[in-house]
């Protein structure tokens, strides 16, 4: 499909906004603007399992379950999520973290026979810990403030604040990873929730050291804001026709959330509760208000809509035509790359004023 059939078309309005809004659920954002074509300048940190990595328009879609054949299933569209983050931030509680290191986003959606939302997702082949990866991010507090070492009074505390002191270094160092915790839910164009949970790693806390935990994770609902995008259609529509690349610069917030304690903190066994209670003191948590999430930055989509071409012969299988064009792309090494045609931020936000209801 030509941009020009784009501005009126149910799908690929709503995609754009779908595209921006997922990369954002997951924590992380990269703040570069639309310069040259978005898809060639992310940096996937891994490659999914299923095809050869993509390259062009299509080199962030690393891990896109194409070859699921549930996604064979599509009535209306199949997309592709690739996202790379590098700049954004989260407070829990009185934690305060910028979220700098790099980000990646992969997961598809498409519109199921059977759908109640707008879209069924489906995280990578790798399963849903796939559709989040990251690394950890440092806390601007040490350890011995985050356990108040200066004026506990526990025993436990107080000979993990030795440890911590005698060690220094990396001892000394507390990190926060950011992880998916279930699949997202209730999928809409602006409305989503996406189970989150945040470890904290430093070698005297032990390996299950958690904000949020199954079960009792930090449920995040962004809400979007667009500031520019674009279009970049397939260098071969004969081959792959109605397949384009979609990119947003956007901005997400998220207010209103609560957080719960900390647990699993320690040298473990009961020991932990002395330690876990430590680091609530100090982090204000549980924090069932004041938590927020700000995050601006530039996200992919690569979808295909032939299913509703009446120009072709039908049916069409939207995900084996993103998957021939990602083969392709494969091979190219640096042919053509399609066009690019820039979309205003107030364009965009205009898509966004008459998005359609969700299917019911």
């Amino acid at each position: 499909m030509k941009l020009s059939g784009w501005r009126g078309h149910r799908f690929l309005r709503g995609s754009v906004t779908s595209a921006a809004a997922i990369g954002l659920i997951v924590i992380g954002v990269p703040a570069a603007a639309l310069a040259t074509h978005t898809g060639s300048q992310a940096k996937p940190d891994g490659v999914g399992p299923g095809y050869p990595p993509p390259g062009g328009i299509y080199s962030s879609f690393t891990n896109c379950p194409l070859n699921n054949t549930v996604m064979d299933e599509s009535t209306t569209f199949t997309a592709c999520v690739g996202a790379n983050a590098t700049t954004g931030s989260i407070t829990l509680g009185s934690i305060v973290t910028p979220v700098l290191r790099p980000v990646n986003v992969q997961f598809g959606f498409y519109t199921g026979p059977d759908q109640t939302y707008y879209a069924d997702v489906l995280p990578p082949i790798a399963g849903t810990g796939a559709l989040l990866s990251t690394r950890p991010d440092l806390l601007p507090e040490s350890l011995t403030t985050g356990l108040g070492c200066a004026t506990t009074t526990s025993k436990t505390v107080k000979a993990l604040c030795t440890k911590a002191e005698n060690y220094g270094g990396k001892y000394l160092d507390v990190y926060a990873l950011a992880q998916s915790d279930g699949p997202i839910t209730d999928f809409d164009l602006l409305s989503w929730t996406q189970p989150t949970k945040f470890k904290l790693i430093n070698p005297l806390l032990g390996n299950n050291c958690y904000i949020g935990t199954l079960g009792h994770p930090v449920m995040l609902a962004p809400q979007l804001s667009i500031n520019s995008g674009g279009v970049e259609t397939d260098p071969n529509p004969t081959k792959h026709p109605d397949t384009e690349v979609l990119a947003t610069n956007s901005t997400a917030t998220a207010t209103g959330f609560s957080v719960p304690g900390v647990s699993g903190c320690g040298p473990g066994g009961v020991a932990n509760i002395a330690i876990d209670e430590a680091l609530d003191a100090t982090s204000g948590l549980p924090a069932a208000t004041g938590n927020s999430l700000t995050l601006t930055g530039e996200f992919d989509i690569a979808v295909n809509t032939a299913a509703e071409d009446s120009a072709l012969p039908q049916p069409q299988n939207e995900a084996k035509i993103l998957l021939s064009a990602f083969a392709a792309s494969s091979k190219a090494h640096g042919g053509p790359q399609g066009t690019v045609t820039p979309v205003s931020a107030a364009a965009m936000r205009n898509l966004l004023e008459n998005l359609a209801s969700p299917r019911a």
